[in-house]
């Protein structure tokens, strides 16, 4: 007779369990305004055994669970590419070592002060020093910090975090196999050298494999065929690395590398999604579910404390990483406060080292589980107290008074000028920037000004309508002149004496109607008409090609600014989207 236990019901109700909690908190996590993690966690613990019992952990649980790591880290492996390590060199070698290391040392005495074994103790003081990649990305999109020199340290960091994140799991594994410090050594030595190769093997897949097999895919027209290589790349990937004695993280990880420089990235994002999102929402429920709510309910005050402990050691150290990267005052205050809450992966940690090895003991388990999700909940509202904060700390750094006339050293090799640190003045400094480009900030906008320097601008405060100051900070001839912030009657009065005193240097400015559009041309401007996102990027693309950057660079910066501000292409029909690739 067979086992009641193995009927396929009784591993559907499982499956089905998650689904309907899922949903449900999905729903109140976004009428909240919270993040879909914390949600997840809660509903975990309000249909495990220990509140309404809905739900056991069981064999079916358990996988689910480990698929939802497994997509998470097939996701972010597909927005980490060599272009974006090379762009990002100066804060892969100094801001995100330093920001871990100071962020993981104290915790990481304070579990050894506990008790704690230090290879465990080394683990969960790691996992407490990252950040939450799903939440930071979500407040920065939210704020429109995506292209600002925060922005993009801030991603910078959260790819280290990842990267590391994958051999903190391979290090938590090895740690759950047992044995001594030597056999801990030599196992960890076998599994660096066997990443190391495995990662290898990614990028030339990603250079010579993968493209050629998805256009074939593509040109077939078969929505249903590309689906399941996608998904026979993720799981094969993952249980090829397992097979190896590493982790199915790793796998997928890699996975996600070998598509990323493809023209087939987002195509294949888009597959994977819904994936992702349901599987990593049962892991989230899984953790939940190994929570001891009575725990839990005796130990509140303990939890607040920890979670707040969270939030301040990690925005002091964050600060003090970020001064020793000499970053200014308001801009470290903005990126400490941004990257302050605790870590999906240490979620992912403690349920390796507490589910399959027991090593942490289930009251830290559930006390550190709890903590973390409440500082993932506080986060956006932390987020906005650092930003806040940090406009307070430009003002009182910057010297918002300053007048515009006072004399400024000339910038070297014909700066280009950007009035006005509007989006489009922000975005086309962005695009200079990214082309090493000399140019000079100028606004005389008080909050405008302020809020610059806090996201990460180097800006001095200054009016457009002082020429004097124009060849103060550039001499008589710049490269050419960005108004961002236009006002057509300054413009007009300024041109004759404009064109006398920098004859060849051409003005660029983004207006949002075509009457504005056609005053400004007949100005002599070259005046474009904001349409795309991110605004003002039709502008910023011209100034490009008038300075001498090729048309090919431009395009690929274009696309680079698409993906930072994830702007997305009208919806149309799959094999549509398919056949466009192909070509």
């Amino acid at each position: 007779m067979a086992d009641p236990a193995s009927t396929p019901v009784d591993a559907l109700i499982p499956a089905m369990t998650l689904l309907a909690a899922g949903g449900a908190a999905a729903l109140v996590c976004k009428a909240l305004r919270l993040s879909p993690i914390v949600g997840y966690l809660a509903v975990g613990i309000l249909i495990g055994p220990d509140a309404f019992r809905l739900i056991e952990e069981s064999s079916t649980t358990h996988l689910l669970a480990e698929l939802g790591v497994v997509f998470l880290l097939f996701d972010i492996g597909l927005h980490v590419s060599l272009r974006e390590l090379k762009e990002s060199g100066r804060d892969l070698m100094g801001l995100a070592p330093s920001h871990l290391v100071l962020n993981s040392l104290p915790f990481t005495i304070a579990l050894m002060l506990f008790g704690l074994d230090w290879p465990i103790a080394l683990a969960l003081g790691l996992s407490f020093g990252l950040s939450s990649t799903a939440v930071v990305s979500r407040v920065m999109a939210e704020r429109g910090l995506g292209s600002c020199p925060l922005g993009r340290s801030s991603t910078h960091v959260l790819i280290f975090q990842d990267i590391v994140a994958i051999f903190l799991l391979i290090f938590a594994t090895s740690i759950s196999s047992g044995g001594d410090a030597g056999a801990l050594a030599l196992t960890l030595a076998r599994a660096a050298g066997l990443a190391v190769l495995a990662f290898i093997v990614a990028f030339a897949a990603g250079h010579y494999l993968m493209g050629p097999v998805f256009k074939s895919l593509a040109q077939t027209r078969n929505q249903e065929a590309f689906t399941a290589v996608t998904l026979l790349l993720v799981l094969g990937a993952a249980s090829a690395t397992a097979q190896l004695g590493l982790s199915l993280t790793l796998g997928a990880f890699l996975a996600g590398l070998a598509v990323s420089g493809t023209s087939f990235r987002h195509q294949i994002q888009m597959e994977t999604g819904p994936f992702r999102g349901l599987l990593l929402s049962f892991f989230f429920m899984s953790v939940g579910l190994s929570v001891d709510l009575n725990v839990l309910a005796s130990q509140w005050p303990l939890v607040v404390g920890i979670a707040l402990s969270i939030l301040v050691i990690k925005t002091v150290f964050g600060f003090a990483a970020a001064r020793l990267n000499k970053w200014s005052n308001p801009g470290s205050v903005q990126l400490a406060f941004l990257l302050a809450q605790g870590s999906e992966f240490t979620l992912v940690v403690l349920s390796i080292l507490t589910s399959v090895t027991g090593m942490v003991p289930p009251f830290i388990a559930t006390i550190s589980v709890a903590a973390v999700a409440l500082s993932l909940a506080v986060a956006p509202f932390w987020a906005a107290g650092g930003m806040k904060l940090s406009r307070k700390v430009a003002r009182l750094f910057a010297g918002q008074t300053r007048p515009d006339n006072e004399i400024t050293p000339v910038a070297p090799n014909r700066p280009v000028i950007i009035f006005g640190m509007t989006p489009a003045g922000r975005l086309t400094a962005d695009a200079l920037s990214d082309h090493n480009i000399p140019h000079v900030c100028l606004d005389a906008e008080p909050e405008r000004f302020v809020s610059a320097i806090a996201d990460g601008y180097k800006v001095a405060f200054g009016n457009a309508a002082n020429l004097r100051l124009v060849e103060a900070v550039a001499g008589r001839n710049p490269r050419a002149v960005v108004i961002g912030a236009p006002r057509y009657e300054v413009s007009r009065d300024l041109t004759p004496a404009a064109q006398r005193a920098f004859p060849n240097t051409p003005r660029f400015v983004a207006v949002d109607n075509e009457a504005d559009r056609q005053r400004f041309s007949d100005l002599g401007m070259r005046a474009w008409l904001s349409m795309g996102q991110p605004v003002g990027i039709e502008m910023a693309a011209d100034a490009l090609r008038q300075l001498g950057i090729e048309e090919k660079q431009v395009v690929d910066w274009m696309s680079r600014e698409a993906d930072r501000f994830d702007v997305q292409e009208p919806e149309a029909e799959s094999s549509d989207s398919l056949e466009s690739e192909a070509a």
